[in-house]
């Protein structure tokens, strides 16, 4: 298995950032919410070059937001970092999708290679089950109740792998740091686009990651995306693919996509 070699840790705009790796090409990662640097870091695995892993304002170490995040300052904070690292691709990961669709409704050729893992929203809001679990989770995290972000955090493994006995330990792991700061929140109802028909705009080569039985990031969605979007291919994984079922698989998908010319 590839040694991730951390290479640097910098901050711009209030951003915190880690190097990994060097060379081309420069690509930058970004989260889902809840997450970290960390939370891109198995996507980064494979992939070639310099691979630069972000923490949204109001997550890890980036500065803490009192308002809350909207799609423009996630935006704000993905073309901050790679700007200043001159990426040339980018990885979004769920929330880290709807930052990337947003700057890409802007600017449709700013990165010359696109991933998109597991996206969750696009042109409309969510009001589903779904969201009701992340309402649940901010207020776990908010009391403080490492075991019920354990527990919430389990639910999202597929049955079959709960018992393996490191998966616990991992999710408390987890837990523990995401309750150690306030929990992030929208600052208002929001969407990535206004329309996705925009995304027939971006024609730079585009991976579109989903996994069957998503009911936050639905494979439905991915394929939706991925047929709009002309340079588009779906990767359909199963349950859990992308972080516990699949993983080498989609590690070594995105890795190929990125190193192609």
């Amino acid at each position: 298995m590839p040694v991730m070699q951390e290479r640097s840790a910098g901050r711009v705009g209030g951003v915190e950032y880690t190097v990994l790796g060097e060379g081309g090409p420069v690509t930058v990662f970004a989260h889902g919410l809840g997450g970290t640097a960390a939370e891109t870091r198995p996507l980064a695995l494979r992939a070639p070059g310099t691979r630069v892993l972000l923490s949204f304002r109001g997550h890890g170490g980036s500065d803490a937001l009192e308002d809350g995040w909207d799609y423009d300052l996630l935006a704000e904070d993905l073309l901050a970092v790679a700007d200043h690292v001159g990426a040339t691709g980018c990885v979004g990961l769920s929330l880290g999708c709807g930052a990337l669709l947003r700057v890409l409704r802007d600017d449709p050729d700013r990165f010359e290679r696109l991933v998109l893992v597991m996206p969750a929203a696009v042109d409309s809001a969510r009001a589903d089950g779904a969201t009701l679990r992340l309402k649940d989770l901010g207020s776990a995290i908010d009391r403080g109740d490492v075991d019920a972000v354990t527990a919430l955090l389990m639910a999202e493994v597929p049955v079959a792998l709960r018992d393996r006995r490191a998966i616990p330990l991992l999710l408390a792991r987890q837990a523990r740091a995401l309750v150690s700061r306030p929990a992030p929140v929208p600052r208002r109802p929001d969407r990535p686009l206004e329309d996705r028909a925009l995304l027939r705009r971006v024609l730079s080569p585009t991976l579109v990651i989903g996994q069957d039985a998503d009911l936050l990031h639905p494979l439905s969605l991915a394929r939706e995306v991925a047929d709009l979007m002309p340079g588009a291919r779906l990767l359909a994984l199963p349950q859990g693919g992308v972080f516990w079922t699949a993983t080498a698989q989609a590690q070594t998908a995105i890795a190929q996509h990125l190193e192609s010319t």
